[in-house]
């Protein structure tokens, strides 16, 4: 989300959870006299006043409490109170990589990978050859975390290729550095981007769209193989990071979107005791029904992010973005977090 060059009228609305077709016989919230408690969340956000914001979630939710929601909401709320004001001028000269991070939110880059993929060769066949499994919400099929001489090896080229100045311009805070790097190796038969509704049955041509759940962080993808549009390419929706969305749905939505995948029935019962503005999920793709107009507006800016681009891309994960969605190939990638 940025506050220096932002975009009103993208059209974009988070779509309500409920209205998902698989769950259309579940339970929800209808309105039942308690539209009060959606003034007093209103008020607790104007007013930065946590337990009034606390008091009128809570009073929607109180015959299934959750306590990993509700301090997810609470996280989200004292961060997003503090999120602009605490963004600074860092005084850094611009670069190649921020001017595109600034206007589209994301940088496509080429990277020398070659000492990277001797460095990783063992891990990279390790996880080959893993056996298909059904992970749980939260983890992928095939992923390793990295170890410190990686993440080094990281920060130096990204130093060096100036990415970590453009980010740390853009992020407009502290200088960041890389800190922490995955392996994730994608296939055909994964299951890990349908785990937002991971029981039901329908999956749309959006799924895995989302956004991230917490900004003040920066991302990049490396590839270290040919990515064809056969090989689960990661794909962006430009400008989308300059998008302003509703004050109390970007809460909501991301608090959701951690706080619980929507998973069970029994996890869906506890997000629908919210009224309709409230139950969202900053991870909406699979909410997003094919051939509709909202769904078909989201494609036509969806740019994927193939080999022929680049092997490195730099973005911002208040974006929305996905990707590991293979239809015959494979993907092997680094994932980089800089914070």
């Amino acid at each position: 989300m940025r506050f220096d060059n932002p975009i009103h009228n993208h059209g974009f609305v988070f779509p309500d959870i409920a209205d998902f077709p698989d769950v259309a016989n579940e339970p929800r919230y209808k309105g039942n006299g308690k539209e009060d408690n959606l003034v007093l969340i209103k008020d607790g956000i104007k007013n930065q006043n946590l337990k009034e914001f606390e008091r009128g979630y809570q009073n929607y939710m109180e015959k299934k409490p959750d306590t990993k929601l509700f301090n997810k909401l609470n996280a989200m709320f004292q961060f997003y109170n503090n999120f602009e004001l605490s963004r600074i001028d860092t005084g850094l000269p611009t670069n190649e990589i921020y001017e595109d991070l600034f206007e589209n939110g994301i940088s496509y880059r080429h990277a020398n990978i070659s000492e990277l993929q001797k460095l990783l060769k063992d891990d990279i066949k390790n996880l080959l050859e893993l056996p298909d499994w059904r992970p749980p919400p939260g983890q992928f099929d095939r992923a390793k975390q990295l170890g410190p001489e990686i993440i080094r090896y990281v920060n130096d080229k990204f130093n060096t290729m100036g990415i970590l100045q453009a980010a740390t311009k853009y992020n407009k805070f502290k200088p960041l550095q890389v800190k922490n790097v995955v392996l994730h190796i994608a296939k055909p038969t994964d299951t890990n981007y349908t785990q937002f509704l991971y029981d039901c049955k329908t999956v749309s041509k959006t799924t895995n769209l989302h956004i991230d759940p917490k900004e003040n962080v920066m991302k990049a993808m490396m590839y270290l193989n040919d990515i064809t549009e056969d090989d689960g390419p990661f794909s962006y929706i430009e400008k989308s990071n300059r998008w302003v969305h509703d004050k109390i749905q970007n809460i909501f939505g991301r608090a959701i979107s951690t706080g619980s995948y929507c998973h069970t029935p029994e996890s869906r019962a506890v997000v629908f005791q919210l009224p309709k503005q409230l139950r969202v999920s900053h991870n909406f793709g699979r909410l997003l029904q094919d051939d509709t107009e909202e769904q078909e507006r989201i494609l036509k800016q969806e740019k994927l992010f193939t080999s022929d681009k680049g092997n490195l891309c730099v973005f911002d994960p208040a974006g929305m973005h996905r990707g590991g969605i293979c239809k015959t190939g494979t993907r092997i990638a680094l994932q980089i977090l800089m914070k």
